[in-house]
């Protein structure tokens, strides 16, 4: 089953950002992938080419997500409503079916949920938060305090789980797992290894007991995947998609290391 989505930043930055993202449209849809992330941050005009994209994507019937880097609330705790609708239009145009921000200064008691369930009420668009890299959007506690909120007042949206980004929060990515399960409805995986002072993101291992397919294992097998790492060379990508494509869900109690 088709379930693998792959977004534009697993390319070489430079190249996408010169070529644009339409040009790598066809080598995504040839590799068998479901779906494709489109960035925001990697459109360089001032006039996005949404509509050309559209077409483009349309004719290899890819499933569209949009990815924002934008955040759901403000410093005060207030909806981002301007930058939110935004968004939303140019989803619009683009035909995605997803959009997915980070949840940004979520403020229990102050942020109001109702604002942001009249806006979705309106919206064909489905919107996803991700657990993003700063310590206010990629805490467990607050993301956790905002998802229970928003399934309580009924608020239609669902967590982007990315598997690498608890690395920059120092937070443990198997007390998020145990803690969000419950409303992850897309996986972003990656593999985040400490290089020296730094983080650095490389591909994922095709380890037997690699953390990655003990994450996938945790949820059912059609559940949409991205695959967020460097995708280098380029032809390997239909390698890493069939690899992800076909996880075998884990057993319990097997041995899980960290790679």
């Amino acid at each position: 089953m088709k379930n693998v989505i792959i977004p534009l930043n697993a390319f070489d930055r430079k190249e996408v950002l010169e070529n644009g993202q339409i040009a790598f449209i066809k080598l995504i849809a040839a590799s068998g992938a479901y779906g494709v992330e489109i960035r925001r941050e990697l459109f360089t005009d001032e006039i996005l080419p949404l509509k050309h994209l559209r077409e483009k994507i349309a004719a290899t019937s890819l499933f569209t997500v949009y990815s924002a880097p934008i955040e759901l609330w403000k410093k005060d705790g207030s909806l981002n409503i301007k930058e939110l609708q935004l968004t939303f239009q140019e989803a619009d145009l683009l035909s995605a079916s997803w959009v997915k921000t980070s949840l940004g200064h979520y403020i229990k008691g102050v942020s109001n949920l109702e604002d942001l369930k009249q806006f979705l009420k309106r919206a064909e668009v489905k919107l996803f938060v991700e657990n993003d890299q700063t310590q206010y959007g990629g805490n467990i506690s607050d993301l956790k305090h905002f998802f229970e909120s928003a399934y309580i007042s009924d608020v239609p949206v669902r967590m982007t789980f990315d598997t690498g980004n608890w690395m920059y929060t120092n937070e443990k990515w198997m007390d998020a797992l145990m803690q969000l399960k419950e409303f992850v409805a897309y996986l972003h995986f990656k593999n985040v290894i400490q290089n020296g002072k730094e983080l650095t993101t490389i591909a994922l291992s095709n380890n037997e007991n690699a953390a990655w397919r003990f994450i996938a294992g945790q949820f059912p097998i059609d559940l949409p995947k991205a695959l967020e790492f460097p995708i280098a060379p380029v032809n390997r990508l239909r390698e890493y998609v069939e690899m992800v494509e076909t996880n075998k869900t884990y057993k319990e109690g097997e041995v899980l290391c960290k790679s």
